[in-house]
């Protein structure tokens, strides 16, 4: 039986964040080891796996927006896409924002992505609000 990647040409690799799934890993899900496992992730799909930066399509949904966008906004992926991201976690915290350390200014790292954008907000999204979305869009250079 043929598997589907191979049947497409397509190759998914997931990351799960450090005490969660089956990551049980070392340390807690904080920005810099997120940001941490993300690069090495993704280097180790360059260096070890071959694969060239421009056959690579970054994606993030709701929190992983935050990792996708940092690689996107450091890296020449082929594309970007995020699913239902916020512009910042303080942003997303709104009114309770003053309890929250500023972390993940996904904003500031689809403004810095030089490849192409692709983002996906649902208008009734009731945890994030569809305005990230288009912040997000309005931010991005492709």
């Amino acid at each position: 039986m043929t598997s589907i990647a191979r049947y497409v040409n397509v190759s998914v690799i997931g990351i799960e964040y450090p005490g969660y799934g089956i990551y049980k890993g070392n340390g807690s899900a904080s920005e810099k080891k997120l940001k941490e496992d993300a690069e090495y992730v993704y280097k180790f799909c360059l260096k070890d796996m071959g694969i060239k930066e421009s056959e690579i399509i970054v994606f993030g949904r709701s929190m992983g927006g935050g990792p996708a966008s940092f690689l996107a906004g450091n890296f020449s992926p082929r594309a970007l896409s995020l699913m239902s991201t916020y512009t910042s976690v303080s942003d997303a915290a709104g009114n309770l924002s003053m309890f929250v350390t500023e972390r993940f200014r996904n904003i500031d790292e689809v403004a810095k992505a030089t490849c192409p954008t692709f983002i996906v907000h649902g208008r009734q999204d009731t945890v994030i609000p569809w305005s990230h979305g288009e912040a997000l869009y309005n931010a991005s250079a492709g």
